[in-house]
């Protein structure tokens, strides 16, 4: 996460957009430019719709990505398994999914490792409950709808485990993503869901329900990364830190030109702007300083190193993987260090 989003309004086909291919005519007014934009490194990365990933639309709307050097290619889809294999394959240079997921995808093998992060999610993620369940302690007995081994299910385990209880406490009602967990509670097969938004910030129009809880009460828990290919880092590590930079200036960028920025990303992810932003309010986006207080050093880590290894216990404990999963294996700081040696 991983990321598994649906829009209000909008199930996106997979790799249904495409930017950066050939030559633009607005990248300028003369061939030679356009020709020379054309020969610039590709730089492709794979999202699902999840609006914290959105500003890399925004670097290459903007030119951020040109700015570096590079240009970025970025193709969007639901299926979790074409994104990971396009990474596996090479084909994809990164991918937007969450920590917690590629810990699964170390755990069965995958060369997936950490380079980056993208945001947090900040109350984009969530419980929603009968108005009776008033805590997370509540939830013991009773049924939860919730789409297994993706952040939903990270998230659940999580505030189970901080509740002293464990998968065993609970009835685990399977869902496919956050929006079949969100009907299975409407529709009483579930006395909980775990889910994500419009359906979050739809809860009170929902019979019986309310928010129990949102990651903006568990915040730095699920943490929205970049992911790469360990075997082909070495000789992409220097256009992928670049493409990075690149996304710290569409991070920028959308902080002082956020209407704008919402008109590039709701059309890339075919919602009104008014709605995208609401929704985007539930991801929190990182800047490069925050980056690299996350990330720390290899010798010295930040705290991601501590949430991958929770992630690791976790994910044993409810058997979804079935060896133990170093934080080491997780997380590569070759980009981090490109981008702290480059910091001004």
């Amino acid at each position: 996460m991983s990321r598994r989003r649906i829009l209000a309004g909008s199930i996106l086909t997979c790799f249904a957009l495409v930017l950066g291919l050939g030559c633009r005519p607005e990248d300028s007014e003369n061939g030679e430019a356009t020709t020379a934009a054309a020969e610039l490194p590709v730089v492709k990365v794979a999202i699902n719709t999840w609006p914290g990933l959105g500003p890399f639309y925004v670097a290459h709307a903007k030119g951020f990505d040109r700015e570096e050097g590079i240009e970025l290619q970025v193709t969007m889809t639901e299926n979790t398994e074409a994104r990971t294999s396009s990474l596996v394959s090479g084909e994809t240079d990164l991918v937007g999914i969450t920590l917690d997921n590629i810990v699964i995808s170390r755990a069965r093998g995958l060369p997936l490792v950490v380079v980056g992060k993208s945001d947090i999610s900040y109350g984009g993620d969530g419980i929603i409950a009968k108005k009776e369940i008033r805590s997370v302690a509540d939830l013991r007995g009773k049924r939860v709808a919730c789409p297994e081994g993706l952040p939903s299910h990270f998230l659940l385990l999580y505030l189970l485990r901080q509740n002293g209880m464990g998968p065993a406490d609970i009835e685990l009602v399977p869902a496919d993503d956050g929006g079949q967990a969100a009907f299975l509670f409407t529709s009483g097969n579930a006395d909980a869901a775990v889910t994500w938004d419009p359906w979050i910030s739809q809860t009170e129009k929902l019979a019986g329900g309310h928010v129990l809880i949102t990651t903006r009460e568990a915040p730095n828990l699920l943490l929205g990364i970049v992911a790469a290919n360990k075997n082909y880092l070495p000789e992409r590590a220097d256009r992928i830190t670049r493409a990075m930079r690149a996304w710290f200036k569409a991070v920028e960028y959308t902080k002082t030109h956020a209407d704008e920025s919402a008109a590039i990303m709701s059309k890339e992810f075919n919602v009104p702007p008014a709605d995208f932003q609401r929704m985007a309010a539930g991801a929190q986006l990182t800047d490069l300083p925050d980056t690299l207080k996350t990330f720390g050093t290899a010798s010295q880590p930040g705290p991601v190193r501590q949430l991958a290894l929770d992630a690791s216990e976790i994910w044993m404990a409810s058997k979804v993987i079935d060896k133990p999963v170093a934080p080491e294996e997780v997380i590569d700081w070759t980009v981090i260090d490109k981008l702290r040696s480059s910091e001004v």
